[in-house]
């Protein structure tokens, strides 16, 4: 029977059964995909395999993470039947049972299914040139009997449409016993083996979810590998589409990519034991707000939250050296670390993750920042990241790997500057700090609990009188002036919340670089894992939190 594989209306009716949980036989339906997530050495891969043989009545199509993505310049047509079975089992054998059971296992996997490299390209490209062969005969003599319209579509044009919608600039041509790629124009085609290692990819990807049998559960361990992220999603959305018979099972790192996956079961692979086997939740269908709960579960290790994005994070950047033995995650905003740091260690199942976080000071008093702390929310000792590039002990180890003689001198005209900067900014700093204060105050107030219009009544009254306001300033401009006239310089460095302190300093320009290299040399000092690095971290960690 010719599988009709273009049917999008075929409903996914599986039930796939997972590994048990304290004796309970659990099970996985109704669902289109199954997304196993994890940290490495969680057992996900031997998860998958414990799956494909626990199922026996289904049929089960594995793609490995490790495999070979060399595809074969020529190969020849053979018999169709034989072609599918090496393809689907490694070998070929009229004992259909035995090639399910046994053959599968030794022939495609080596007998070490966790481990063993797949080598099936050609396999995969000998069915399809097989069945392209097959079906051009069929298509010659049908016309030669006068039938003019009939299903003649092969594996191999639909691996080229989606491979072409996925790939905008390339065109693949079909020749016989091998394809040929070349670019929108067609003008210079050359041999399929000569592409891209992506480019190889998306074609195995497809070729070997469109070959795989009718009905199957098709695993993918690692669907993003090769794959550029801006790419990931449109294929698997578009091979998912292609085989609406199919449920698919994915092990993936990629959190993007399981967030988006709809009507999908997410499994959280916690831990791996030899004799009680695996510990894992169920989780509910999740949405992009759910990622950062993804990529605490996949990594092992403990969890720092930051101000900031992935790419233009400072505050990344440091941390993840300065504190290696966490896992840095920036967020877009100090009321995000501070909101999801409290919610997730207030969370039961992500009760032996520990996840912490920084923010910057910004004009927060020594209650406020205690309060903060018993959330595991900690506070620099200056007022912005950039500060701490400032401190006398940095500035000392960079002026010494730079062979400068006159240490001292530098540090003082820093100092200077930086007192200078103050004074100029008193006011503005003043401003800016009544202006925090009174907000953090107000907000407070209207929050606070009330059950009568009366009760609320009266705590908007309590709201900050004009003459509160002036103390308030007269206050932070005193405390200022007293700063600069003591020379306190880590007081300054406390209280100047203005990120033109570093370049107004001209502390790079005594090395004769821009203020971006001057940060950059400083973080590359870090990476050595030398005792000047040793130094670094712990000056930093003095500064920061010890965490």
């Amino acid at each position: 029977m010719v599988i009709d594989l273009w049917d999008r209306e075929r409903r996914i009716d599986m039930k796939i059964r997972i590994p048990d949980i304290e004796g309970n036989i659990n099970y996985i339906e109704n669902k289109k995909s199954i997304v196993l997530i994890g940290a490495n050495g969680a057992g996900k891969t031997r998860m998958s395999i414990w799956i494909d043989e626990n199922n026996p009545d289904i049929n089960i199509h594995r793609i490995s993470a490790q495999k070979s993505l060399n595809l074969p310049q020529m190969v020849s047509p053979t018999e169709i039947q034989m072609a599918e079975e090496e393809f689907l089992y490694g070998t070929s054998n009229d004992n259909k049972e035995w090639l399910k059971q046994y053959g599968k296992k030794s022939s495609r996997w080596g007998n070490s299914p966790e481990t063993y490299l797949l080598n099936d390209y050609e396999k995969l490209m000998q069915f399809l040139m097989t069945e392209n062969y097959e079906k051009s005969i069929e298509y010659r003599e049908k016309h030669k009997n006068g039938h003019e319209e009939f299903d003649n579509d092969t594996r191999l044009e639909k691996i080229k449409e989606i491979w072409e919608d996925v790939i905008l600039h390339r065109k693949i041509k079909i020749c016989a016993g091998k394809i040929e790629t070349s670019n929108r124009n067609e003008d210079d085609y050359y041999n399929g083996c000569e592409m891209s290692d992506g480019e190889r990819a998306i074609f195995y990807f497809i070729g070997e979810v469109l070959c795989a049998k009718e009905n199957s559960l098709i695993i993918i361990d690692e669907p993003e590998n090769h794959l550029h992220k801006s790419i990931l999603v449109r294929l698997w959305n578009a091979i998912e589409c292609s085989r609406p018979d199919c449920m698919f099972l994915y092990i993936t790192h990629n959190l993007d990519f399981a967030s988006s996956r709809i009507n999908s079961q997410i499994v959280w692979v916690k831990e791996f034991f030899v004799e009680d086997g695996w510990k894992y939740d169920l989780l509910d269908d999740i949405n992009s707000s759910d990622s950062l709960k993804l990529e605490i579960m996949g990594n092992r290790q403990k969890v720092l939250l930051v101000e900031g994005t992935a790419s233009k994070s400072i505050d990344r950047k440091l941390y993840s050296k300065v504190y290696p033995e966490f896992n840095i995650i920036p967020m877009e905003s100090c009321n995000a670390v501070v909101q999801t740091t409290k919610a997730y260690n207030q969370t039961n199942n992500l009760h032996y993750e520990e996840v912490k976080g920084i923010i910057d000071r910004d004009r927060r008093d020594e209650e406020e920042i205690a309060k903060l702390k018993k959330n595991n929310i900690f506070v620099p000792k200056v007022a912005e990241i950039e500060n701490l590039f400032l401190i006398t002990d940095v500035i000392r180890i960079v002026a010494e790997k730079q062979d400068k003689s006159e240490i001292e001198q530098i540090i003082c005209e820093v100092q200077n500057k930086t007192f200078e900067f103050l004074n100029s900014k008193i006011e503005e700093q003043a401003l800016l700090f009544v202006k925090q204060k009174s907000q953090n105050y107000i907000v407070k107030k209207i929050n606070e609990q009330v059950s009568t219009i009366e009760e609320y009544k009266i705590k908007l009254s309590e709201l900050i009188s004009v003459g509160d306001l002036q103390s308030m300033y007269d206050q932070e401009i005193e405390k200022m002036n007293k700063i600069i006239e003591e020379r306190n310089y880590l007081a300054a460095l406390r209280v100047i919340n203005n990120k033109g302190l570093l370049p107004y300093t001209q502390l790079p320009n005594k090395f004769g670089w821009k203020k971006d290299y001057y940060i950059d040399y400083v973080l590359l000092l870090l990476e050595k894992k030398d005792t000047v690095s040793n130094e670094l971290k712990e000056i930093f960690r003095q500064y920061i939190a010890e965490l």
